[in-house]
């Protein structure tokens, strides 16, 4: 075969080929799926292990202590997106608690928490914000004493951990301060500071 029958063999074998790949469909190129954003995790209070405490001014001199024993709840904790965090807390009102059975049954009466009338209390987020490493502003309304007002808790997310159980625990600590005439408490005014500082520690599990 002459030199110019191969060179012509060859330029038509390519142009064959050519046009062969430009008949084939076109493949666009597949961008790696970028992965879910992680969801919030959601713990369930334990009141075994969480203290809802108040502290109140007695006859100007000292302070007196109480706390409640019944406390539920629930923390929704969004890391990639605080704002969308979501804390909810509920408190039996029967089960306060001031190391005096007599005081007791006083502060469950109507010049008090009217327990009858108001068996729970409740706390439920409207905003939260990240206030620093693991801290956060958290804003919400109070339900205590048929009354509802906003206050503001702010909240340090203490630590996580494993239970002995091996489930996933969180605790978080918060501290704020209300008046009791605000919420309709209005018992003894002259006996008994009108600030109540109250502390918040809940031991959460993962759900």
């Amino acid at each position: 075969m002459s030199y110019r029958r191969i060179l012509s063999a060859i330029t038509i074998l390519g142009a064959a080929g050519l046009c062969t790949a430009l008949a084939r469909p076109v493949i666009p190129f597949a961008h790696p799926k970028s992965s879910p954003a992680p969801a919030a995790e959601v713990y369930t209070i334990d009141p075994v292990h969480s203290t809802i405490m108040f502290r109140v001014k007695h006859l100007g001199v000292s302070y007196v202590f109480g706390r409640f024993n019944q406390v539920s709840g629930s923390v929704s904790l969004d890391a990639e997106k605080p704002e969308s965090s979501k804390v909810a807390i509920e408190i039996k009102t029967d089960s306060i608690d001031s190391n005096n059975p007599d005081r007791d049954a006083h502060l469950k009466s109507d010049s008090f928490f009217d327990v009858k009338q108001f068996p729970k209390a409740t706390f439920t987020s409207t905003s939260v914000k990240k206030a620093g490493d693991k801290k956060f502003s958290v804003t919400g309304d109070l339900a205590l004493h048929g009354v509802t007002k906003p206050v503001t808790v702010e909240i340090e997310n203490v630590g996580k951990g494993k239970g002995m159980k091996g489930g996933e625990l969180a605790g978080f600590f918060g501290t704020f301060t209300i008046k009791r005439a605000d919420f309709g408490i209005n018992y003894m005014p002259d006996g008994l500071g009108d600030e109540v500082a109250v502390t918040v520690s809940v031991e959460a599990g993962k759900k």
